[in-house]
């Protein structure tokens, strides 16, 4: 599906991307910006998301412009000690630690300034090991902010949901911020959950289409986001095409077998 000589192939793209989760849909959206206009998806499923959907959405980027816009105060070289503590013998190259360290906050950065990819800074949300040098007490962990499903028209259908344990009834998505506070009943709880119910109940319109929430969070909202950029770039998706195998010739791999 993908090669120099389009003649030996069914169909034939500059760029040819396996997966709608985050990796696959950030993939598609970032080549086409750099310039390959001639981009297409394949999903094995009829809904985009996959596990990046059903998941807390998190991510772990020090140093990114989300948390300095809080006013945290971190530093790369504080971050790489944390890592080069935990990290377990030489299981990561110390150059692919640097590399991830760099650009990820440049990638963040991108993905703001160019699409509808938008995180939240979690102040409250610790480094896994509080003990070893260099470690957070928060701003590192982020989270997708939450998304107005109504934005992707039809194809709010297309949507995998979060998992129904981050859901109030399995209807009523949370934030993990929001989780935290309503898992340990901090102060302001029942207000907060008085607030998502009523602004559920009152929303009758949408319920007209689905009784799920039309506000998305956690994995659920970075997928929904990165889908809506790529339907803003009319990038196309073939759903229920799963990938076989790869064409490989001369070491290289020049495109796939689907069906």
């Amino acid at each position: 599906m993908a090669g120099q000589d389009s003649q030996a192939f069914d169909h034939s793209v500059d760029v040819l991307v396996v997966g709608t989760g985050n990796g696959g849909l950030t993939s598609a959206v970032c080549n086409y910006e750099m310039g390959s206009r001639d981009v297409l998806v394949i999903e094995k499923a009829n809904k985009v998301g996959g596990t990046s959907a059903t998941s807390g959405g998190g991510i772990w980027i020090p140093c990114s412009h989300y948390a300095k816009d809080c006013g945290a105060e971190d530093s790369l070289a504080e971050a790489r000690e944390y890592l080069r503590q935990t990290l377990e013998g030489e299981d990561v190259p110390p150059e692919l630690v640097d590399a991830y360290l760099e650009n990820g906050p440049k990638m963040l950065r991108f993905l703001h300034d160019r699409t509808q990819v938008r995180y939240e800074s979690l102040d409250h949300y610790p480094d896994y090991y509080t003990n070893v040098e260099g470690a957070k007490e928060g701003h590192r962990s982020l989270e997708p902010a939450p998304f107005n499903c109504s934005e992707l028209g039809d194809d709010y259908k297309r949507m995998t949901y979060s998992h129904h344990m981050m859901r109030i009834g399995g209807l009523i998505h949370f934030t993990q911020v929001e989780a935290q506070i309503l898992m340990l009943q901090l102060p302001g709880w029942l207000g907060i959950t008085a607030k998502m119910i009523a602004q559920y109940v009152i929303d009758i319109p949408w319920k007209f289409r689905t009784l799920v929430s039309r506000r998305l969070c956690c994995g659920s909202a970075g997928v929904a986001r990165l889908f809506r950029s790529v339907k803003d770039r009319d990038i196309p998706i073939w759903f229920d095409t799963p990938m076989e195998s790869l064409i490989e010739e001369g070491g290289r791999v020049v495109g796939v077998v689907a069906r």
